[in-house]
């Protein structure tokens, strides 16, 4: 029984021989350079894409540290102005030990009573 399917004779199919026409392989270059027409723009747009998600995330970069560094410039000139009032000058002077030129002045000159 086991002869019934497996047979012994060794069966020998003969090679079919079909003619390969020009025309399939014209359309096989058409459709291979079609194929990598489309491959190659989905690439050249994704990265694009990716190219402008990218400078998206630096101009938010930019913009923060811009947005920074007008608060610092902002803080910086308010602090100018504090140290420009007279009272803030007058107060740094006498910490380095000046006096006011109207005050030194007045005592350091001779009054016209005593020389007489």
């Amino acid at each position: 029984m086991a002869d019934r399917f497996f047979p012994d004779k060794q069966i020998q199919n003969a090679p079919v021989a079909r003619p390969v026409r020009a025309r399939i392989f014209a359309w096989m270059i058409v459709i291979a350079v079609a194929g990598t027409l489309v491959s190659s723009g989905f690439i050249i747009s994704a990265r694009k894409h990716f190219k402008a998600v990218e400078l998206g995330y630096q101009n938010e970069d930019l913009r923060r540290e811009a947005i920074q560094l007008e608060e610092k410039k902002r803080q910086l000139e308010l602090e100018r102005a504090r140290a420009l009032l007279p009272p803030e000058i007058e107060r740094r002077a006498r910490n380095l030990g000046l006096e006011r030129a109207g005050k030194a002045t007045a005592q350091n000159r001779p009054r016209a009573d005593s020389k007489r």
